[in-house]
């Protein structure tokens, strides 16, 4: 129960959990195929979660250019890299070298023990603990900090032009020709160049950031009752059947299905008599 709400609560954590080794099969290096292929299917995915934009209408597309001129003033060229600088980078910095839940969750993989346990000890028990385990967290944190920031910067730079078209389009569908101008003009005074410069700046201020604090708080005050109500839910219904309690057809099914041989499959079932994580 607790693995299905997980998966439903953060699957993208999928690919991260999952040791390299089996990612890539027979490999332990990530291919540029089999990254293609992830990429392919991760899009996939966001094809399904999001649904596929309709095509634009003539008119639509006749308010393209006008379309582009408000989008240009609004999310310049540039602007993902300033949020990176300005936004993700002090928060990733938080995240990655701070203690508290990080080093709750850090301990909790080291020790096994319960992370909700461990986040209840003050942040320099957990530090000092951390530190007795792995003397060079600080440092590896720091460096994959680094490295992380440059690495997702250099994406969100390359994906930025195909995100201004589709900020143009979504424009083009909700304002007419003349709504267009009217923002276009209004970005040329002196109040909208300072808005249009600031508008998308605004959501990841640290004023709006820290008001997000209290979500964290308030969902994890309703995790008592999302897990009962989830299994609620899962008693609905049979639970999932494993390798081993198919009939021979089924695994031979099975097996053609995903193009790997019965054997491989009996070798790979998960144990059923390992724990759940405690989270």
């Amino acid at each position: 129960m607790k693995r299905t709400l997980m998966a439903a609560i953060g699957g993208f954590a999928l690919l991260a959990a999952t040791p390299l080794s089996a990612q890539t099969a027979n490999s332990d290096e990530l291919t540029a195929e089999q990254a293609s292929q992830l990429g392919e299917l991760f899009g996939d995915m966001f094809g399904d979660m999001f649904g596929t934009a309709e095509p634009l209408t003539a008119d639509q597309e006749e308010r393209l250019p006008a379309a582009m001129i408000v989008v240009t003033k609004l999310f310049p060229k540039g602007t993902y890299a300033r949020m990176m600088d300005e936004s993700m980078a002090p928060m990733m910095e938080a995240m990655m070298g701070g203690v508290g839940a990080n080093s709750a969750l850090a301990l909790s993989q080291m020790t096994g023990l319960n992370p909700l346990d461990l986040a209840q000890l003050d942040d320099d028990r957990l530090s000092k603990a951390v530190g007795l385990l792995d003397p060079a967290a600080t440092e590896r944190n720091q460096a994959m900090t680094d490295t992380m920031l440059t690495l997702i910067s250099e994406v969100v730079i390359d994906i930025e032009p195909a995100y201004r078209a589709g900020l143009a389009r979504a424009y083009a569908v909700r304002f007419s020709n003349d709504e267009l101008l009217d923002l276009a003009a209004y970005f040329e005074t002196e109040t909208g160049k300072k808005y249009a410069a600031e508008s998308f700046m605004i959501f990841a201020d640290p004023q709006v950031m820290s008001a997000m604090n209290e979500v964290m708080p308030a969902m994890m005050e309703r995790m008592p009752d999302i897990m009962s109500a989830a299994t609620a839910l899962e008693e609905n219904f049979p639970p999932a059947r494993s390798f081993s309690d198919l009939n021979d057809a089924e695994r031979a099914q099975l097996a053609d299905l995903l193009g790997v041989s019965k054997d491989e499959l009996a070798e790979s079932e998960p144990d059923p008599t390992a724990a759940e994580a405690p989270f």
